[in-house]
Parts: C-alpha cells; sequence; structure tokens
C-alpha cells in the first residue's frame, strides 16, 4: 500500500476487490478481513511459493536499505518485481535489526536474548525461520537458540504473540493500548506463512490490541504467530515501474518476488 493519497486508498481496496488501478495490484490471495471489530489485510504464502520469500536489510553495497524505496531500486537492478512487501523486526539505530536477521543462509545479525525495555524485550520474544525443505515456523528465541537450526531466512521480534496456540502471558485482554501492528504466523494445517497488518486508514477499527492480534491468528488457524512492528509497519503491493512511496525507517523488510 502507498501511503500517499486518498486515491492510493482507493487504490489498495479495490487492489483486494479486483479493479485494476495503474498504480496498485492485485496480490494473489491478498485479502481484507473483519474480525470482531477490527479490519486486518492478509497475504497468504503457500509451501510452493517459499523460494519467492525474501528477507532484505542490506544493499549490494553493504548499506542498509531503509525502506521501500532503496528496496524498489535494488529490485530493479537485479531485474526483479515485488508482489507484495512488509517491514520485518524491530530495528534500532543503523538501522540495523535488535536480533537475529538471517538472509540466504547468512546470519547477518546474531540472536538477541539480553534484557530490556521495549517490545522486542517483552519475553518471551521469538524467530520466524523459513527453510525451502523444511518448511516454515516460529518459536521463542530460547527456543531457537538450542533448535540447530540453519535456515535460509530468520527474523527476530518481539513479543512473540502465540506459541503452540497459547497466546503470551503478558497480554491483557482488556488491555487500552491500541496500535497499527503487524505480524507473521505459520498456519498449523499446512504450513502456510500468513502475514497480517492492521488497517492502517481506519483509526478505530485498524488499531488492535496485541490480545486482538493474537486472536485473530488463531482464528486464522496459527498456533504460533511473532509480532513485528508497530506505527511504522506498511506494506507494498505490486508495485508499478518507477513508483514514489512514502520514505519510512524500516530493518529487514519481506519480499515476495513476482514469478
Amino acid at each position: 500500500m502507498f501511503r500517499l493519497s486518498r486515491g492510493r486508498v482507493l487504490g489498495w481496496f479495490a487492489s483486494v476487490l479486483g479493479v485494476s488501478f495503474s498504480h496498485v495490484g492485485h496480490a494473489a490471495n491478498l485479502e481484507r478481513i473483519e474480525f470482531e471489530g477490527a479490519i486486518y489485510h492478509v497475504l497468504r504464502v503457500d509451501r510452493a511459493d517459499f523460494p519467492r520469500l525474501d528477507l532484505r536489510w542490506l544493499g549490494q553495497d553493504g548499506k542498509p536499505l531503509g525502506s521501500f524505496g532503496p528496496l524498489l531500486q535494488e529490485a530493479a537492478k537485479e531485474g526483479r518485481q515485488i508482489e507484495f512487501a512488509t517491514n520485518a523486526g524491530i530495528y534500532e539505530r543503523g538501522p540495523k535489526p535488535c536480533g537475529l536477521t538471517i538472509t540466504d543462509g547468512k546470519e547477518l545479525v546474531p540472536l538477541n536474548l539480553a534484557k530490556g525495555e521495549g517490545n522486542f524485550y517483552l519475553h518471551p520474544n521469538g524467530v520466524f525461520f523459513l527453510d525451502d525443505k523444511r518448511g516454515a515456523g516460529v518459536m521463542t528465541g530460547e527456543e531457537y537458540g538450542k533448535s540447530g537450526l540453519q535456515p535460509r531466512l530468520a527474523t527476530q521480534s518481539g513479543p512473540i504473540l502465540l506459541r503452540q496456540g497459547k497466546i503470551h502471558p503478558a497480554f491483557n485482554v482488556n488491555s487500552p493500548n491500541r496500535r497499527l501492528r503487524n505480524a507473521v504466523g505459520v498456519r498449523a494445517s499446512d504450513g502456510q506463512v500468513v502475514f497480517v497488518m492492521s488497517d492502517r486508514e481506519d483509526r478505530v477499527k485498524g488499531r488492535v490490541t496485541f490480545h486482538q492480534l493474537s486472536l485473530f491468528f488463531l482464528h486464522l488457524g496459527c498456533q504460533d504467530a511473532l509480532f513485528l512492528d508497530g506505527d511504522i509497519s506498511d506494506v507494498l503491493v505490486n508495485p508499478p515501474a518507477g513508483a514514489t512511496v512514502t520514505p519510512n525507517t524500516f530493518a529487514g523488510m519481506f519480499v515476495l518476488w513476482k514469478k
């Protein structure tokens, strides 16, 4: 979604309905779902499409990409097109991911199990990982550290929303803390990867608590899910060549490349 104008917001909803706009297309399996008073946008990645799912932080020059604009430039250099992209885990100055970051099987940032302030350090935090043969998963940071896994890509963030169907013990069903949020989960029945973002434009139905978001993932059939980030979160859907996007600050970014 290009966060620039009402026209582009209309383009987002039109894309969900299958209407063609020049600046926003229709991403496979993209859904707009209203659940228990909240609006979410959902992108599902089936196992057959795992090889198209990527995680980017650094550009070819070794410097952080930082946002969708440089990611688009990087894609153009590689002769690739983006079907879908969204921000990955929480960052610190750099922008550098706060925790584990693996791209193309290379560990760029190590696992971080330190104590601290903020969402990332609301233990247990967690790791989303993907291996084209083993599949995708979400587990706590502590579990991942003992797992011996060597996935193709991974991102660490926090807090973990769900682990084996259980909601994070710190979440309060009556919490007043409603924010824009995005997250990733894995459907238990078939290992499908599910990206979710609450609606950016609706400042009532698009602002959710951690507990609400966790319940939505359970509704989608996910037993394991990981919070990615809050107010900065955004998605990019089928951007046209030369698209201009709103500046932002991300560390890692998930990318689903077009076939």
